[in-house]
């Protein structure tokens, strides 16, 4: 089974400014002793919930998205604002070389088996001229410097840890890695051994976590 990991995640010391903003439904966790997770069903739309937003304004959340078949989203929310934005897909190229695929060669070019290596083979390739042209990987860390991480300090991570953040999140780490580069990430931030963290997972009986409004 593949991990489709994604809550909001406050400072264990803001747990009680969290309580209030909870709906019927939600639970609040405690991941370890620095981060309390807020898990809602809906954590996978792409929108915040009105009540996610007024907690945003109480207090800095870090929400995350980690499809492991698909990609890697974490952003910053403070304010009612997202002060943070990283998004990245872990297959670009594989995904978009099956799209090519079918440009060329039909929608079940990949069931012929006298020519489907060929085929792989120029999907492939066309691929990664198409990714290059558009700066990809390298695009995906335009915005990442010292001024856009400088956010990471509503959480109370101090310039070394955010020195170590940007020398994490490279197109070359990405390339060596995707998965490894995120859970790097993810160590670094105190969230280690992030997997499974989601509403149905702990819902339905995850007993790793303490359930603080249960």
């Amino acid at each position: 089974m593949s991990d489709f990991s994604a809550g909001l995640f406050a400072l264990s010391e803001n747990k009680g400014e969290v309580y209030p903003f909870l709906v019927e439904g939600e639970l609040l966790i405690q991941y370890n002793e620095q981060w309390v997770g807020k898990l809602s069903a809906m954590d996978t739309d792409h929108d915040f919930q009105p009540q996610t937003i007024a907690l945003s304004k109480e207090v800095p959340l870090l929400y995350i998205m980690n499809a492991e078949d698909y990609g890697f989203l974490m952003q910053i929310l403070h304010d009612g604002v997202i002060k943070f934005n990283l998004n990245i897909p872990y297959n670009a190229e594989a995904d978009l070389a099956h799209e090519i695929g079918n440009e060329l060669f039909g929608e079940e070019w990949f069931l012929d088996e006298g020519n489907v290596q060929e085929y792989y083979r120029q999907a492939n390739e066309e691929a990664a001229k198409r990714l290059e042209a558009q700066g990809v990987p390298g695009s995906y860390f335009a915005g990442i410097n010292s001024e856009s991480l400088e956010v990471f300090q509503l959480f109370g991570f101090n310039e070394e840890i955010l020195q170590k953040i940007r020398k994490i999140l490279t197109a070359e780490n990405f390339t060596q890695g995707s998965h490894e580069m995120v859970s790097t990430l993810l160590d670094n931030l105190g969230l280690t051994d992030f997997s499974f963290v989601a509403h149905n997972y702990v819902s339905y009986g995850d007993d790793r976590f303490t359930i603080l409004n249960a």
